[in-house]
């Protein structure tokens, strides 16, 4: 017997992907949408990287503001750790201009309507060519009347995130919006050196948005921003020591216990979830953000709409890093300050929609620079640490390792994509772009700082010590350029079935831009680094059941990407070369699947699954793994990719029922699954990341008119030990990670007047 015909439906999710407004389930393209009203949801979450964990694709690693890996599908960053001078491959956006520093984004969400991920390369509707997916962040643009919006979050460790935004018409045609938060909170891990609590927070961020929209075919949007981060944040702890015995049954000279005795450094206990560190040195850092943007959108006849964004961005980096992350004077400084600069220029033409041939196209421009600054100092025991036992201390005692590099791009392209209805049912899609891209960059380097001289020293070493100092604190400088130009597209043709069935099948070719590897210029060391290209092949379908109360998305991809840009070591010089370069191939297939569900009136819940089997297939003069090190080089082909679970899950449900008048009382849950991944892009066996999963859990009551809402909330509810990401320090004999964050809980405040 057929069931009965439902009173209510799952809320239909519209996306903005080929930037008209269209139902999720008509647009053939992998995407996962977290709307306001879920965002809300996952209480006590505040920053992209925790709200990834329901995205299921999207992986992000790392400890700092700057040292961020992110990838889709296996896909993006992995070039063994930050490195300027080379691209993200994951695209991230907010209100349409793209945003190539991970740190800029992961700080505080605010004003944010929507989240949307776009899995597979992107590049022939908007913006900057990605060969792995794009995060597209929308934030609430203003309104026509008077409103307020106030939220206060407490929690332990001292939380505090204090919320106020006021939006108030001028007139008939012009509004604003001025938002202010602040985000605090004592650290997760505690400093036995200062006796201080670290990885705290101490945030600010600030927004005016102001619409103009004098007619129907006429609005300007302007936005200016601001955030910084503040705090002891931005290192790993040590969370183990390195076997002194490799594969080969030969023996480390010196471990980490055996360089501490010789220093008379007395190591606390490790033990990774104690939460504790003997860091020597200030850690306090600042990220800076801000910039300002203007969207027109002029519908000038045919009911054709042109867009226009300029935007113009500042994001400064600027740590105090203690070099080598425990309570040894070895490395009293080791940072890259960062001040970048962006300016982004985009004009697009697009149809409404709805017509025989929907068509958009555009011309876009981008021009970033990073000024970078690099320190590594060395403290009074850095000679007996790093070169033996009975070096002299005045050897590498008070010496920098200055460097200053400049890496910049210009990037200009012109893209454009077309759907063809050629009956209800059938529509076939296409795309093209071409980028043609200059890259300049610059490096000088040179040792200072309060150094002994030279001739000071005892006779007998002042030879090695001179090598030692070069070693360290190398000098040199060169500039150079690369210019390339490319093309890219897709081709995906659609179906739509009995109208609850959309499936596709799609070919996309993606590119990742060059990049300039700015290191020390040595003797088989090549500046450049050839653009990355990636073939995408998927299959999908989306489907809607059960009266419009249930949906199930699916997704095969094939993807295989060429001139993977990754570390590799150059064996036909002496010595043999360590620098970025492109490696091989990466070949990543798998299955996504998405689903939302309304069994009932009042309940709803969502499930993501995606199984990414990311390979390196090929892969040779790999860096050796630590127990390798014997080794030249390492054969990685064949093997599982870095950053890459084999399984990610997530599932979020929610149960609202009126108690009282206008108020409803509702409970909800939200979980996550990461299984076992290899944080280190040669997949180092110490470097495994055990997989995980997290639970976390909300209550409240609320006016079913928005007018008020009242959550108690708790995330990582049963306390679940994780690490984020690891990684060798061979120079120390140390492992060392990022730690997930343990349990906390708090309650919510939200009122709307």
């Amino acid at each position: 017997m057929a069931p009965p015909e439902p009173t209510v439906s799952l809320k239909a999710i519209t996306v903005t992907a080929r930037y008209r407004e269209e139902d999720a389930q008509k647009v053939p393209i992998g995407i996962t949408s977290l709307s306001d009203d879920q965002l809300k949801a996952f209480g006590g979450s505040f920053t992209l990287k925790q709200i990834v964990t329901q995205l299921p694709s999207l992986n992000i690693q790392g400890y700092s503001g700057r040292n961020q890996t992110i990838t889709v599908r296996g896909i993006g960053q992995n070039g063994g750790g930050t490195n300027d001078g080379l691209e993200q491959g994951v695209g991230l956006y907010v209100d349409g201009v793209y945003r190539p520093r991970t740190g800029s984004v992961i700080t505080d969400l605010i004003d944010i309507e929507s989240i949307q991920l776009l899995r597979g390369p992107q590049g022939t509707l908007f913006g900057k060519n990605t060969v792995a997916g794009a995060v597209d962040i929308r934030t609430a643009e203003p309104t026509f009347e008077n409103l307020g919006n106030a939220e206060l979050s407490v929690g332990n460790y001292n939380y505090l995130r204090a919320y106020l935004s006021l939006t108030h018409p001028i007139a008939s045609f012009l509004t604003f919006k001025v938002s202010y938060l602040r985000t605090a909170r004592d650290g997760f891990v505690y400093n036995t050196t200062y006796n201080q609590s670290w990885d705290d927070l101490d945030n600010h961020s600030a927004r005016l948005d102001v619409l103009f929209k004098p007619s129907i075919t006429f609005r300007s949007r302007f936005i200016a921003d601001y955030s910084q981060q503040l705090g002891n944040v931005g290192f790993q702890t040590v969370v183990g020591v390195l076997p002194t015995v490799l594969h080969n049954g030969a023996t480390i000279a010196r471990g980490f216990y055996q360089r501490a005795a010789d220093v008379g450094y007395k190591p606390i206990a490790i033990a990774p979830f104690s939460r504790q560190t003997d860091i020597d040195s200030s850690q306090y850092d600042k990220m800076a953000s801000s910039g300002v943007q203007n969207r027109i959108d002029w519908v000038p006849g045919l009911d054709l709409t042109l867009t226009s964004i300029t935007a113009y961005r500042k994001w400064q980096w600027l740590p105090h890093f203690d070099g080598d992350g425990f309570g040894a004077n070895v490395q009293t400084l080791g940072i890259v300050q960062t001040h970048q600069t962006q300016f982004s220029q985009e004009l697009r033409l697009a149809s409404p929609g709805g017509q025989l041939v929907d068509y958009s196209g555009g011309l876009y421009f981008f021009w970033q620079e990073m000024n970078d600054y690099q320190y590594s100092s060395y403290g009074r025991d850095a000679s007996k640490w790093l070169i033996s036992a009975s070096s002299d201390p005045a050897i590498l005692n008070n010496l920098t390792g200055f460097s200053h590099v400049i890496p910049a791009t210009y990037s200009y392209a012109a893209y454009s994509q077309a759907t063809y209805h050629a009956t209800p049912e059938w529509h076939l899609t296409g795309g093209l772009r071409f980028t043609y891209e200059h890259k300049t960059g610059s490096y000088e380097a040179y040792g200072v700082g309060n150094v002994t001289p030279i001739t000071d020293l005892p006779a007998a070493i002042q030879s090695s010590a001179a090598a030692s100092r070069a070693a360290y604190a190398p000098s040199g400088s060169y500039s150079d350029h690369l210019d390339t130009s490319n093309l890219s597209g897709n081709i995906t043709l659609a179906r739509d079935l009995a109208g609850v069935v959309h499936a596709y099948a799609t070919y996309a070719r993606g590119f990742k831009s060059s990049g300039i590897n700015l290191v020390r210029k040595s003797l088989g060391v090549d500046v450049f680094v050839a653009p990355e290209k990636v073939d995408d092949f998927e299959l999908g379908a989306k489907t809607s059941w059960l009266h419009g109360r249930a949906e199930l998305n699916a997704n095969l991809f094939y993807s295989v990407d060429h001139d993977y840009q990754a570390t590799y070591i150059n064996t036909a010089v002496t010595p043999n070369a360590q620098y970025i370069a492109n490696v091989g191939s990466l070949v990543s297939k798998g299955l996504e699947v998405d689903a939302r569900l309304f069994p009932l009136r009042g309940l709803t819940s969502s499930a993501s699954l995606t199984l990414d089997d990311a390979r390196y297939d090929d892969y040779k003069n790999a860096v050796p793994w630590f127990q390798l090190s014997y080794l030249p080089t390492q054969d990685l082909s064949g093997r599982r990719a870095s950053g890459s679970p084999l399984w990610s899950a997530a599932a979020a449900a929610e149960y609202a029922a009126p108690v009282q008048g206008r108020v409803e009382a509702y409970v909800g849950a939200d979980w996550n699954l990461r299984s076992k991944y290899y944080a280190a892009v040669n997949i180092d066996p110490l470097t495994l990341v055990p997989g995980f999963q997290v639970f976390n859990a909300h209550v409240g009551a609320r006016d079913d008119r928005g007018r008020w809402d009242l959550s108690l909330w708790a995330r990582n509810l049963f306390q679940k030990n994780y690490f984020n990401t690891l990684s060798v320090n061979a120079t120390n004999g140390v492992l060392q990670g990022a730690l997930g964050d343990p349990r906390t809980v708090g309650a919510t405040l939200r009122l709307r007047f």
